[in-house]
């Protein structure tokens, strides 16, 4: 399968008289076809560059009007194609990322909870920050791997691939967060614990 599918135009197939076509079996009037500025493409489309209907079997129009509307059309943008490998790969991603989001979500509220009392000024929401980011990672993830089902089979790409690439972009931003904050939370767990480590060796020289 190639990367890049180019089209070229092609001429309108005769019909029965010169102000008719015969495409795949059906008659449309040419005449109108002209007059909205539709051509036909190599890649089996219709278009006036507002409006794109498919023209190959099974989706040919049945008819057109004269003020441009089809009868029984099918519009590019519509997910025809089956699931591939790609959006079958990327169920499981986001069902994997689903686990995950849980068990962060558990994870947050078993250490972001508020053991001390409030007058300590201890805040804990320096713990959380890591969970925070790591649902929101999760959250987009599973966004964006969804609607990629759509971008394998939306025939020409629309509105799912823009998404599917906002919230990939999104995750990234969030990725880098995310560590981060776990850095940053780890390096102030280690530092807290060697502390804790160095008082206690001095409490038992004290004690020797």
């Amino acid at each position: 399968m190639s990367v890049l599918n180019l089209r070229d135009v092609l001429p309108f197939p005769g019909g029965a008289n010169s102000s008719d076509i015969f495409l795949n079996g059906q008659h449309l009037n040419l005449t109108t076809l002209e007059y909205w500025n539709y051509t036909l493409f190599s890649n089996g489309t219709l278009s006036n560059n507002s409006w794109c209907f498919m023209t190959d079997l099974p989706f040919t129009p049945a008819r057109v009007l004269e003020n441009g509307t089809f009868i029984n059309a099918t519009s590019c943008y519509t997910p025809m194609k089956a699931i591939g490998t790609r959006s079958a790969i990327g169920v499981g991603y986001a069902v994997a990322f689903g686990i995950c989001l849980v068990l962060i979500l558990i994870n947050l509220a078993r250490h972001g909870k508020l053991y001390l009392p409030v007058e300590k000024r201890f805040y804990p929401i320096g713990r959380r920050w890591q969970w925070y980011w790591g649902s929101f990672v999760c959250a987009t993830a599973i966004i964006g791997l969804f609607f990629g089902i759509d971008v394998d089979r939306y025939y020409i790409q629309d509105i799912p691939i823009v998404i599917n690439v906002f919230f990939w972009f999104l995750m990234q931003m969030g990725t880098t967060a995310l560590v981060w904050e776990a850095v940053r939370h780890w390096g102030s767990w280690m530092e807290r614990h060697s502390g804790f480590l160095s008082s206690s060796t001095s409490g038992c020289g004290w004690y020797a």
